[in-house]
């Protein structure tokens, strides 16, 4: 390249590292009409140490923590926080005043029938000087409503269908 002299890579192979997330949630139903969901995740990696909140040699662990306000299941809150790490101060002049910096961010949803309209807003950098970016995303919900899923509606996890047992036949031959 002309400005860096870095060169540009032509072939290149791209390795994923394997990430194992432990999450936990819990509904809280204030009424039937209203409830919070708490949420927490704990993303580890294995490929070394990372700039988290626990970081080791074999493992590192990056928490992430989330609520979510359900209002008639029609109309969703939500507001996060993520991306946790220790970075030098901007005001430092020496560079040895370290800070934890984290990742806010924010979200409404509306659900009417089998659509789902939802609106982020996150800063993609650190607190003094971010870069917000705007996410819509569209959801369209195909999985046909059952018994059990409407018992359980409202609790945020769809209900797959069941196959039916095949039945046993009584005899040494198949019946037609």
């Amino acid at each position: 390249m002309y400005l860096t002299n870095n060169d540009i890579p032509v072939k290149s192979t791209e390795l994923t590292s394997p990430t194992l997330i432990l999450a936990g949630a819990y509904n809280f139903a204030f009424s039937e009409k209203f409830h919070l969901l708490a949420e927490t995740n704990l993303n580890m990696t294995f490929d070394g140490k990372r700039n988290t909140v626990i970081s080791s040699d074999p493992v590192s662990i990056d928490p992430k923590f989330g609520v979510e306000a359900n209002i008639n299941n029609i109309v969703f809150l939500r507001a996060g926080i993520s991306n946790f790490q220790k970075a030098l101060a901007d005001g430092d002049t020496l560079n040895q005043k370290k800070v934890w910096i984290y990742q806010p961010s924010i979200g409404a949803g509306f659900k009417i029938g089998n659509v789902a309209i939802d609106y982020a807003f996150t800063n993609l950098a650190n607190q003094s000087n971010p870069l917000y970016t705007h996410v819509f995303s569209l959801r369209l919900d195909i999985m046909p409503k059952n018994a059990t899923a409407e018992k359980n509606k409202g609790t945020g996890v769809p209900e797959l269908p069941r196959a039916e047992k095949p039945k046993k036949d009584k005899g040494y031959f198949p019946t037609p």
